[in-house]
Parts: structure tokens; sequence; C-alpha cells
């Protein structure tokens, strides 16, 4: 990653020195005289420059965190001994969109949500248990799984 940063800077260098030496610009743009020195602290240190805005890195929590929700049920699920009472929805792939109609996962078409539900949930819900699950749980649900379908900019979210 940062031998690549590099090699933009030093590029920009000589495109710039290029650009000044065919004569089109008269004096050379003042950043370009501390690229040399700044180019070799920033290669061996990994640092950021000061004057250069880089895109958002975000942590794998931070991912997860994104692409992933919780859905705690009205009335939980009975699964032999076992009760589940919340159901983590993770982000469709397009892989798993598949044989689903979007406009119906998006109205909350219930055949829609009863086929993705099972393959987005941990734990792993069996078809029966969501055709059995609650109402306002199930609507619940496909307003989450509908949610990571819509844009962040139709969202009003930074993009």
């Amino acid at each position: 990653m940062n031998v690549t940063r590099g090699v933009c800077c030093a590029l920009l260098t000589i495109i710039a020195m290029w650009i000044y030496l065919i004569g089109l610009i008269e004096g050379l743009p003042r950043w370009v005289n501390g690229i040399p020195v700044v180019l070799v602290y920033f290669i061996a240190s990994g640092a950021r420059l000061p004057h250069i805005t880089w895109r958002k890195i975000m942590t794998k929590a931070q991912v997860a965190q994104a692409i992933t929700t919780t859905v705690e049920l009205d009335t939980p699920i009975k699964r032999g001994e076992t009760e589940i009472s919340e159901v983590t929805l993770r982000k469709p792939s397009a892989g798993e969109l598949r044989g689903v109609n979007l406009a119906d996962v998006l109205q909350m078409q219930t055949d829609a949500l009863m086929t993705l539900i099972p393959r987005l949930s941990t734990p792993s819900l069996t078809a029966p248990e969501v055709r059995h699950m609650d109402p306002a749980d199930l609507v619940q649900c496909g307003g989450e799984v509908a949610g990571f379908l819509i844009s962040k900019r139709a969202k009003g979210e930074d993009a």
C-alpha cells in the first residue's frame, strides 16, 4: 500500500517536472519541491501526507457492523430445548439474491422474505422456522433486509 502511494507521488513529480520542462507552466508548483524528501519519509514510515486527504479506511469491526444488524424477536423461536430470542442478519451478496425478485424484497413480500431470511440469518433459521415466525418479527426482519438493498445516497448517509 505504501509503495503504491509512493509510486503515485513519484509519478506526480515526474509529470510536474515534464510539464515545466516543455514550458506549459512558468514555475513548478510549490508542492513539487518537497516531494523527494517527503517521499522517502512516506515510504519508510507509512505516514500519511498532511495535505492529502485519503479515503476512509474502515476496520474489520466497522465493516462487520455496517453490514450486519441484530433483530430482537418479540416472540422467540423454539428450536428443541433452546430459544432463539435474537437474530443477526447480514447484508446479502449478489449470489444470495438469486431466485428472489428484488422488488418483492423491497415491498417485503412474504414469500421473498421467507426465501431470503434463512440465507442471511445467524443463527441460521430454517424455512419452516421462518414460516412459523411471528408476523411482527417477520416484518422487522424484512425491513432490515430491505434496508440493506437501499443505497447510502438514498438513505442520506455519506457514501
